[in-house]
This record gives C-alpha cells, sequence and structure tokens, in this order.
C-alpha cells in the first residue's frame, strides 16, 4: 500500500479508482441497526439502592420542610411583636 496526495487521487482518473476502491463499504442505514442488548451484563436491581435512595429524599424533604416552617413561624413571631 502506497500513501499518495488526496489531491493527486482528486486529479488522475486511476489513482481516483484505486482509492476509491481501497475504501470501506458503506451501509446507508447503519444508524438504525441496534446491536442485541446483552441480557448477562444487565446489573441486578439493588433494593438497598432504592430504599436509601428513598431514605436520603424523605430526610430532605424533611429538613427542608422544616426550614421554611421554622422561618415562616419566625417570620409570624416578628410581625406579631412588632404589630
Amino acid at each position: 500500500m502506497s500513501t499518495m496526495s488526496p489531491e493527486l487521487a482528486l486529479v488522475d482518473p486511476e489513482l481516483r479508482a484505486d482509492a476509491v476502491a481501497r475504501l470501506p463499504p458503506i451501509y446507508v442505514n447503519t444508524f438504525l441497526d441496534f446491536p442485541p442488548f446483552p441480557v448477562a451484563c444487565k446489573p441486578p436491581l439493588r433494593a438497598s439502592a432504592a430504599l436509601a435512595y428513598l431514605a436520603v429524599a424523605i430526610v430532605r424533604t424533611l429538613v427542608f420542610d422544616a426550614g421554611v416552617f421554622a422561618v415562616v413561624a419566625a417570620v409570624v413571631l416578628i410581625a406579631s411583636l412588632l404589630g
């Protein structure tokens, strides 16, 4: 296999034909072909991870609600003391 200039391959018909013949075949609809999903590589469902995520979500919600409750209670207290 020799190295050739792309410009020379465009000008010389024999070199162009040789360069085109060396190109790999192209299938236009390759993006539509999906490889089969490997069943063996599928990660197992972890209940502990789901429960941990649920616990973290509940704790975050409770902390946020407690913060909002404390701020509203402070604003009401200040408003009742000033008013």
